[in-house]
This record gives structure tokens, C-alpha cells and sequence, in this order.
């Protein structure tokens, strides 16, 4: 009966997600679905909200089943990661909460769930992220981090490196202990500054190597959302897994609509799903706890990632640059 109760619930999520989204939107930025694919005119946003959809009032080309795909994919999401919570898809040894996770960590990253589909929402309607969701959310996730002191995936600081740590198990510094609202607070914070900040730098990089951004910059408000949430390590595992994810997503988008083009933003919110979901099964690789203990190791693979970004941008320049008679 419970798990019903949270399926009504993310459908009924979908639908405010959508309305809210489509009420944010620009009125004057002819791109994403919510303009007509056929004769290229705006559809209004209320027209965006039929169960069924809607057909362009000009041409009369059917326009996207928007609104009742993010209810039903909402649905699902919450469905399912209430169900993976009580299997314990997020249950690692180092963190155990005082209370049922049902209970508190539940309704947080549920709260999560619908803010990242309200944001992939509007991407898709008009390619941009309003700050009215990733920050709102974002102050909401400190906020309530804060509050609860009991939310985290895992702590802000975790040593496994330890030489005795099969007897005495990870090191956990003792302030968590003593002030869990200030530990909830710096877990939250950090997560957010690690994420808005590596995607910003990625932004930087290339600006500067192709001459535009190439990342927007809801984008990088999108990862200060999800680092907010999840913490600072579980958001270098999203921005691991989320190229993985836009390639397997763009070919999809490519297969089923012919488009060639897609926004970053659902590749990222994409990569969020995946990690909340597996993130045991992540945390659980050895080798990947003691990484996440010892700082120099962290920075340079950060570092190894970077540079290798900064090659790929320079190479996808040379070829921007090739006269394509020299490509044939």
C-alpha cells in the first residue's frame, strides 16, 4: 500500500514538476519542444500540460506527450527508489543513521528526485535551467542537511587507509560524532562547492579553447544542486558516470528523433539517478573507498580528468578547424 501511496505521489510530483518548469520558461527562446518541430511556432505552456498532448494550433502537428511522460516517469523513480531504499541500495557500513532511513532519508531524496525532473523538464522545453529550481534546491538541501544532522550518503570524511583498520575499522574524525548538524552542514556545503565548481572550471577550459563555454551555466548550478544533496564524493562519481550516460542517451535521442543535438543538463541529472541508486554497490569497491581517503590521490586524478578534457576540447577544435575536403 505504501509503495502505491509513493507511486501517486511521483505522478502527482510529474505534474507540478512540468507546470512549474513550463512557468518558468523563457517566452521568447525558439528552441526545445516547446516549440513546434513543424512550422516552427510556440505552443503555450498550458497547451504543454494535456495528458494526452497536444497538436500545434498553425499546422496541427501533434506536440510532445510532455506532461503525462514526466508524470509516469516520475512516478516510476519514486517507486523505485523507495523500493531500492528498503533493499538498501544506499546502506554502506560507515554511516548509520539514527532513525529508519524511511524516515528521513526518504522524503530528502525524494525531494531530490523531483527537483531533478522538474530541471530536466525545463532543459527540454527551452534548453535552459531556471535558478528558481537548482537553487531553491540547493539552499533547501543545506538547509535541511543542517536541520537533520542525519542525512548524508556517506560522511564528509572517511579513511580506510588506516593500517589497523581491520581491527578498529575506518577512521571518522571526531567532530562528525560531537556536532552532527555542523557535520551536516560542511557534508552538504562541500558537495555543493565540488560540484558547481569542477563543472565551472570545465566551463572555463573551454571558453577558452574553443572560444564559447560549450557548458551552460545552469548546468553548472544543476551540480551545485546535486553536490548539495549527495555530498562531494558521490558528486565526482556523477561526473564520472554522466558522459557514460549522455552517450548511451544522445544515440537513443539520435535512433528514436534523428536530432543530433542534446542538452548536458539530463545527461548530468541522468548520472545523479544512477549513483543514487548504486551507490552502495559503488562505495563498496575497496579500492575506491581508500581513494576517497586520501587527498593527493583525489587531486590528481581530478587533475589527470582535467587535462584529459582540456586534449579532447583541443582535438574537437583541430577538427572544427579542418577544411572538410581534407576529411574525405
Amino acid at each position: 500500500m505504501w509503495l502505491m501511496t509513493i507511486f501517486l505521489s511521483g505522478l502527482i510530483a510529474g505534474w507540478v514538476g512540468v507546470f512549474w518548469a513550463a512557468s518558468l520558461a523563457e517566452e521568447a527562446r525558439p528552441a526545445g519542444i516547446r516549440w513546434c518541430q513543424g512550422c516552427g511556432s510556440r505552443s503555450d505552456w498550458p497547451a504543454m500540460l494535456k495528458f494526452f498532448g497536444a497538436s500545434c494550433s498553425v499546422c496541427g502537428k501533434r506536440l510532445s506527450r510532455l506532461s503525462w511522460l514526466a508524470a509516469i516517469c516520475t512516478g516510476v523513480l519514486f517507486l523505485a527508489f523507495a523500493w531500492g531504499l528498503e533493499l538498501g541500495c544506499q546502506t554502506v557500513t560507515e554511516v548509520r543513521p539514527a532513525l529508519p532511513v524511511w524516515q528521513v532519508r526518504l522524503p530528502f531524496h525524494l525531494l531530490f528526485l523531483f527537483l531533478l525532473v522538474a530541471a530536466v523538464v525545463s532543459d527540454l522545453i527551452d534548453y535552459v535551467i531556471p535558478d528558481q529550481i537548482v537553487l531553491t534546491g540547493a539552499a533547501a538541501a543545506v538547509v535541511l542537511a543542517v536541520v537533520s544532522g542525519d542525512l548524508q550518503m556517506i560522511h564528509v570524511w572517511v579513511d580506510w587507509s588506516d593500517e589497523l583498520v581491520q581491527v578498529y575499522g575506518p577512521y571518522l574524525p571526531q567532530w562528525m560524532k560531537d556536532y552532527q548538524h555542523l557535520h551536516g552542514f560542511v557534508w552538504s556545503l562541500s558537495g555543493l562547492v565540488v560540484g558547481a565548481s569542477l563543472v565551472w572550471l570545465g566551463r572555463i577550459a573551454a571558453n577558452g579553447i574553443l572560444g564559447f563555454p560549450a557548458i551552460g551555466f545552469g548546468d553548472v548550478t544543476l551540480m551545485a544542486m546535486i553536490g548539495a544533496f549527495m555530498g562531494w564524493q558521490p558528486v565526482l562519481c556523477v561526473l564520472a558516470v554522466s558522459p557514460i550516460v549522455g552517450i548511451v542517451l544522445g544515440l537513443s535521442v539520435f535512433i528514436v528523433t534523428g536530432r543530433g543535438f542534446m542538452a548536458f543538463g539530463p545527461c548530468l541529472a541522468a548520472g545523479a539517478v544512477v549513483v543514487l541508486f548504486a551507490w552502495r554497490a559503488i562505495w563498496e569497491q575497496q579500492g575506491l573507498r581508500i581513494i576517497f581517503g586520501h587527498w593527493p590521490t583525489i587531486l590528481g586524478l581530478i587533475l589527470g580528468a582535467f587535462v584529459l578534457y582540456c586534449l579532447l576540447l583541443l582535438l574537437l577544435r583541430i577538427f572544427r578547424a579542418t577544411p572538410t575536403s581534407r576529411l574525405r
